[in-house]
Formats: structure tokens, sequence, C-alpha cells
């Protein structure tokens, strides 16, 4: 018998759609930013990009441009049956006292204090490092998380809860009932599933209840970070209670798969990988973190993409990994990281209207 666990997920990044601050070069850093116009149509047009593809997770850092983005996702998808978590630790860098400042006056800085402005920090602000290691505490979480779930599941399916995320249809444990019954008293049991069936779909007013209190436990969960940064949660707080209400208006994952209809464009990423799909919204320096992370600390071959790996993500572009986690008798862990997809953003363009181009450039790249 082996004594490797291991786990195989696909992981998706996705930089927040366009805020007034990057049209304008504005370092935003942990400023509350909204989207701009653009940035909302850029935010729809990902999602209706995604909308038939099947995410198992979705996490998005919790400041409000990354939280709209992932919510246009969220939208639009029908055939994703997971709510989205939210985690501090996927939050943008902290920049300082350049925070609301333009890139122009950061270089300044930079060239007055004698340090080349690609390895400046500004007073106040979290360094490169910093922002790697919360990268990797996120990533080293989702690991575990997936793999010990998955082992603890794996007589089952392998679509599983993390976070508190919204439990898929128990048909696995009532084809299990189902098969231990006499058959003298199968259909008092058939009749005893509708029953359970009937009980999950829940009041609106039951819902909220069960809304509020998930949001309450992540915003305990966010509170050490913004202890740890100095920053009130109460806002972020509100945020999170606001987002999960919004989403009550939405129909059931259950009525969005019946609802599909036959002419949709299917999901633009086959997946012959794993049932795990992972999608995560964040921030231009997070997404860089994370594929330097996986190219220099992981070795991941990236191609030719290694000479650009200090450039931002563009605005709701998406980049895709293939992902084996696998543990030992000795509890080390390995990492295999395979690059599917960098930096794309096709549904941006549109071949058949020239003014129908979301494919903008603004001032935000580093």
């Amino acid at each position: 018998m082996s004594n490797i666990n291991r786990v195989h997920f696909n992981l998706t990044l996705v930089r927040h759609a366009e805020t007034h601050a990057n049209a304008e070069g504005i370092i935003q850093g942990l400023l509350d930013t909204e989207l701009s116009r653009i940035g909302y149509l850029q935010a729809k047009a990902l999602g209706q990009h995604l909308q038939c593809h099947c995410f198992s997770h979705m996490y998005s850092s919790d400041l409000k441009r990354a939280v709209e983005t992932a919510l246009q996702i969220h939208l639009f998808n029908r055939v994703s049956s997971c709510e989205i978590k939210y985690d501090s630790l996927l939050r943008e860098r902290m920049y300082g006292i350049a925070e609301g400042q333009t890139r122009q006056w950061l270089r300044e800085l930079a060239k007055e204090s004698g340090v080349p402005y690609v390895n400046f920090n500004p007073p106040g602000a979290e360094n490169t490092v910093q922002v790697r290691q919360r990268v990797v505490a996120f990533f080293r979480k989702l690991c575990d998380e997936l793999l010990q779930n998955s082992h603890a599941n794996s007589s089952v399916s392998t679509r599983v809860e993390f976070y508190g995320s919204t439990p898929l249809p128990q048909q696995d444990s009532q084809q299990s009932l189902l098969r231990s019954v006499s058959s003298e008293n199968l259909s008092c049991q058939q009749q005893i599933i509708k029953n359970s069936t009937r009980k999950r779909s829940l009041s609106t007013g039951n819902i909220q209840a069960e809304s509020i209190t998930k949001t309450s436990k992540a915003a305990v969960f966010r509170s050490s970070i913004d202890s740890a940064l100095g920053l009130s949660s109460g806002s972020s707080d509100q945020r999170s209670i606001s987002s999960s209400t919004s989403l009550l208006s939405r129909n059931s994952s259950f009525e969005k798969q019946r609802i599909i209809s036959k002419d949709l464009s299917p999901s633009p990423y086959k997946n012959n990988f794993s049932d795990l799909d992972i999608l995560i919204v964040s921030h231009g320096a997070v997404i860089r973190e994370f594929i330097k992370y996986f190219a220099c600390d992981l070795q991941t071959d990236i191609g030719q993409h290694l000479d650009t790996i200090q450039d931002i993500a563009p605005n709701t572009s998406v980049t895709r990994f293939q992902i084996t986690y696998s543990t030992g008798k000795d509890l080390n862990p390995t990492t295999t990281v395979e690059l599917v997809d960098y930096h794309n953003k096709i549904h941006l363009t549109n071949d058949n209207s020239d003014e129908y181009n979301l494919d903008v450039v603004n001032k935000c790249s580093l």
C-alpha cells in the first residue's frame, strides 16, 4: 500500500478589473477603490467567457475591486455550485506612503533616495518578500486542506468542502442508503430521501441567517491580518455581509444547472486533469508573486514568460496552472506545477466590433 497522499487540482488566477485609479496611474495598495465603467464591462465580459466553466472553489481578496470582479464571475456562471470565500491574505501589497500617489511620484522618490525604481520600497510599504510569504501561506493552506479533504473522502466524490463552502448534493450518501435497505423498505426510504431533498430548499430568511453567520466567522479570521496591518476590519466586514446578501437573489446552483441552454459556448478550458478547479481573484502584485513562487521556488517551466515575470498582469487576465501536491511518509510536501495559460485576455476583444474593445492600456503597470 502506498504511503503517498496526492491531490490534483487546477488553479486559475484572475486579476481584478480596471479601476479609476488604474486608468490614472494611481497606486492603490490597500485603498478600497471601485471599478470604473470599463472595469465593470471587463468583469462582465470575463464572467460571460467563463460561464460554462465549472469551478469547485472560488476565492477572492476582500478589497472591493476584487470582490466586484469575483461577483460578476459568480453571477454569470451556470455550472458552479460553490460560493465565494474572501481572504485578506489575497489583498494587494501595502504601499505605505505611496498609496494614493502616482507612479511618477514614486519614481521621483526612488530617484531622490538613490535606489533603482524596481528595488525601491517606500516607507510603510510591504516588501516583495512579505507579499510572497502571504502568497505561500495561502497556497500551502489551500493544498493541505484539499489533500486532507480529498483523502478523507477518497471513497466518494473528489469535490470537497473548503472554508465552509456550500456542500454539493448528497447523492453518494443517498445511493449508499438505497443500497443498504431491503426491497420491502425501498419505498419508505425513497420517501425519506425526497423529504430530505425538500428540506435543502431553505427559505430566504434561513439563507440570510446562514450567510451572515459564515461571514462573521470569516471576519474573525480576517481581523488577525487587519491587526498586523494596522487596519480596521469594520468596512471589510460590512462588504462581506453585503456581498453575501446580494447573492440571495440568484437562482440556486441546482436550478442553474437545469436551465443551461444547449447553444451556450463550452468552457474555454478543457479539463481532463481534475474535478477540483480553484479560482482566485486577486491583485497585480499578489498574482506576480504567485507566478514567481511557482517559477523560481518550485522550478515551474513558464517558457518565454520568464523574461516578463516582473510585469503586472492585465486587468481580468487569466493565468492557469495544473498542480499536483503530495506528501510521503516523511510528510514533506512535493508540488508539481504546469503552466496552462498565461495572462489570457481574449475575452476583452470582439472581432466583430472595434468599438467594443475592452483591452485598454492604462497607467497601472510597473
